[in-house]
């Protein structure tokens, strides 16, 4: 049976339900990425597109996605990182995550679910998050943060950290620059790392980073 990507259905989701919440709004990025990527000591590198949504379906629940596809000479690369966050409380909320990353020999899946603590503020938010997490090799545990940081008046720096149980089979970090040109439109600008290892967590199998720019619009 084909397994499906939990990524696809969290878009569905979030595209559908969209529709359903009134007070929902996104804020949909689209750019041009170059890729660069080393996997057991073989080098890869190409370019293709990324596309970042972030955004609130209510007050209580807010959601994040972020899906890079590219073409390595006969390879594809398709890196995914999606989440979704209700909170139960003003600060506490239940938090679920998914990942994919396809590259050659390297085929990961995770799907998390767990906790977030939360802190909201006109020119800060902070998001903590910790959860059971079952991938390819098994059930772990992932933890992370997400930091929104308003910069100047218009613009904001987006950090981002997460690792897969203490033997980090696979690690991501995103840094993120939205600068608004209007109410509506801005300029995005992101690096991306990634970095997987065995199954023993003893060898790096996959690390490369994604360098992208484009733009970013709210509707």
């Amino acid at each position: 049976m084909r397994k499906s990507n939990p990524l696809v259905t969290l878009l569905a989701l979030l595209l559908s339900a969209t529709t359903v919440f009134g007070q929902a709004n996104i804020s949909a990025g689209l750019s041009y990425g170059s890729f660069n990527y080393d996997i057991s000591g073989t080098k890869y590198t190409g370019d293709g597109g990324v596309l970042n949504l972030d955004g609130q379906l209510s007050p209580s629940i807010t959601y994040s996605l972020s899906m890079s596809d590219g073409k390595f000479d006969d390879q594809v690369l398709s890196n995914s990182e999606g989440s979704i966050t209700y909170n139960v409380y003003p600060n506490v909320g239940v938090h679920f995550m998914g990942s994919q990353i396809k590259l050659a020999t390297v085929q990961e899946t995770d799907t998390s679910l767990g906790f977030s603590y939360n802190i909201n503020t006109p020119t800060l938010g902070i998001n903590v998050f910790a959860g059971s997490d079952i991938n390819n090799y098994g059930k772990f545990y992932t933890y992370g943060t997400k930091i929104n940081l308003g910069v100047t008046r218009g613009s904001s720096l987006i950090l981002s950290y997460k690792t897969e149980d203490r033997k980090q089979k696979a690690t991501t970090m995103d840094a993120r620059f939205v600068y608004d040109l209007t109410s509506t439109l801005g300029f995005n600008l992101g690096y991306k790392s990634t970095e997987t290892k065995n199954a023993a967590g003893t060898a790096v199998v996959l690390k490369g980073n994604t360098t992208y720019a484009g733009i970013m619009y709210r509707f």
